[in-house]
């Protein structure tokens, strides 16, 4: 990959098909829900988001793999909430663009209860702060209850939990 390729960002986008999880999101959520049965094509789609977070955030790996289902049963409660923009082609055929992703895991820990993590939040740099994650909290806290927020926890996201008054995930960071 040559420097200019590394700053590219190439809109992913999948078609509308039958998806088994959409059931699962609240009526009304803005977001559609992805599972470990939605189409490979959206699930690679959505893997291209988790290496744009990887490489934001410089991560050494993807949040999230298409193929993470098939070799681990443990991934099979969680789910990633993915945020669209549409367009119907001139064939009458719905495209929906990516503009975001919330990756929610659940986790066994030895520590504490098991429950519900907020493992990554990825957004296209053109819709940050237009408000998509705040009018999808209550929903994903509808679907997700009591979810931790993993760190690290970027300055964007603290803000957000603030704004949102979701205090538990900021205990051990300075405000």
């Amino acid at each position: 990959m040559n420097h200019a390729e590394h700053y590219q960002l190439k809109l992913a986008f999948i078609r509308e098909m039958r998806n088994p999880h959409q059931g699962q999101a609240p009526y009304g959520a803005p977001f559609l829900v992805v599972g470990p049965g939605s189409p490979k094509s959206w699930r690679k789609e959505v893997e291209k988001l988790a290496y744009y977070f990887r490489r934001e955030m410089h991560y050494d790996f993807p949040p999230y793999t298409a193929s993470e289902a098939e070799y681990s049963l443990d991934v099979l409660r969680d789910r990633v909430l993915i945020f669209t923009n549409h367009h119907t082609t001139e064939k009458w055929e719905r495209v929906f663009y990516l503009i975001g992703a919330v990756g929610v895991r659940w986790r066994k820990w030895e520590d504490a209860p098991h429950g519900w993590s907020v493992a990554w939040v990825w957004f296209h740099p053109y819709e940050r702060r237009k408000g998509h994650l705040t009018k999808a909290w209550p929903f994903l806290l509808e679907m997700f209850p009591k979810p931790h927020v993993e760190p690290p926890i970027s300055d964007a996201m603290k803000r957000f939990l603030l704004k949102v008054g979701y205090y538990d995930s900021l205990i051990d960071y300075e405000i």
